[in-house]
């Protein structure tokens, strides 16, 4: 018999899921974000593959509650409900923002078609947004 979703959602944290955590905790606290690629090893640990399943498992109602709060804590942006793409396009754009380095042809790109497509984003993302100066065009 398979678990029910609240059998899923109540369980604890599995040994490999706290490692996961771990390596999550360590990757967040050096890049500021946990929006990695599914390719993103960190010492070794696939979590690229493991957030990606995660999250996944998220969607699905299958994910523990602990684990779930334990990722929420690391970043609360680890299971957007927009694109992975976006979010990491904007980590860039904030990177650059916060350092005071321009923005690659690229990001001036992404960020010009945010403020001509304003209204079509999600309301956290029009806030994470106005938290690093882009504003609509």
């Amino acid at each position: 018999m398979g678990l029910t979703h609240e059998a899923a959602r109540t369980r604890p944290i599995t040994p490999y899921a706290e490692t996961a955590l771990d390596h999550a905790r360590a990757y967040a606290a050096a890049h500021h974000t946990l929006a990695v690629t599914y390719s993103t090893v960190h010492d070794g640990f696939p979590l690229g593959r493991w957030l990606v399943q995660t999250r996944r498992k998220a969607r699905q109602g299958h994910l523990s509650a602990a684990t779930s709060q334990a990722l929420t804590a690391i970043a609360p942006w680890w299971n957007p409900p927009w694109p992975h793409t976006w979010q990491r396009t904007y980590q860039q754009t904030k990177l650059a923002h916060h350092t005071g380095q321009p923005l690659p042809s690229p990001l001036q790109k992404w960020t010009d078609r945010q403020r001509t497509r304003w209204n079509t984003l999600h309301p956290d993302q029009q806030h994470l947004l106005t938290s690093i100066g882009i504003r609509p065009g």
